[in-house]
């Protein structure tokens, strides 16, 4: 990976979860020892761990991959994936069955925009 890949990954990741400490009123920061040691991109959130992708190109699946194990190395966390091209909108892709507990629908998953997710967050840690 390039640096300037790097650089527009960080950028990406800052941009996201910028908006995410917006839409959740608490400070959301990237997890800057990923670089480092492996890991998500966000584990601010309870319960989530968060990985981003910023690319020219959209979705790729492998990046869900990632996200999926990224949470179970994370300590059983739910799986998020944030992603974005370039002149679009954040999406958000989790698990069906983290958002709706009650269907039996372990391999689906779901997309929304990030406000949609900062809704499903807030449900999610509720005390």
């Amino acid at each position: 990976m390039s640096a300037s890949q790097r650089a527009k990954g960080q950028r990406g990741e800052r941009e996201f979860f910028g908006l995410m400490s917006d839409l959740l009123g608490s400070c959301v920061r990237r997890n800057v020892d990923q670089v480092r040691n492996g890991g998500a991109d966000g584990l601010d959130v309870p319960g989530w761990a968060i990985e981003v992708k910023r690319h020219e190109t959209g979705f790729r699946e492998a990046w869900w991959g990632q996200a999926v194990y990224q949470a179970a190395a994370a300590g059983d966390r739910m799986p998020a994936l944030a992603y974005r091209a370039s002149r679009q909108p954040w999406r958000v892709r989790v698990c069906l069955h983290d958002v709706a507990v009650d269907m039996d629908c372990s391999d689906a998953w779901v997309e929304m925009s990030a406000e949609t997710f900062a809704l499903v967050v807030r449900e999610s840690i509720k005390p």
